[in-house]
């Protein structure tokens, strides 16, 4: 299983199809998902020229699977997350409505 390849980000033309507007990649059979993606941001400068920074976006499967339960949740709250019961609570409870509403 190898995750050290170059992915393609993707994004479908239509908000409503199978990723529902969310940027996808393809993963090929030999691969699996990146544990991790680096993105260059550019923006633009004085005189026609552009800043450049880099950023690294971690896989939060591969965090998951590696981290104690409070790490991994100290990491969650650090990008603005619920810790993960909570969010599974709330998942839950929007599961439930969502249910209820297809009654």
């Amino acid at each position: 299983m190898n995750n050290k390849w170059v992915p393609e980000i993707m994004y479908e033309e239509k908000p409503d199809g199978f990723t529902q507007g969310f940027p996808f990649i393809e993963v090929p059979e030999d691969k699996v998902m990146p544990s991790a993606i680096f993105m260059c941001e550019v923006r633009q400068a004085e005189d026609d020229m552009k800043d450049l920074a880099m950023h690294m976006f971690a896989n939060m499967t591969a965090l998951k699977s590696e981290l104690d339960e409070d790490t991994y949740d100290k990491v969650r709250v650090a990008l603005g997350l619920e810790p993960l019961k909570v969010a599974m609570k709330l998942g839950e409870e929007i599961n439930k409505k969502v249910e209820s509403n297809l009654k």
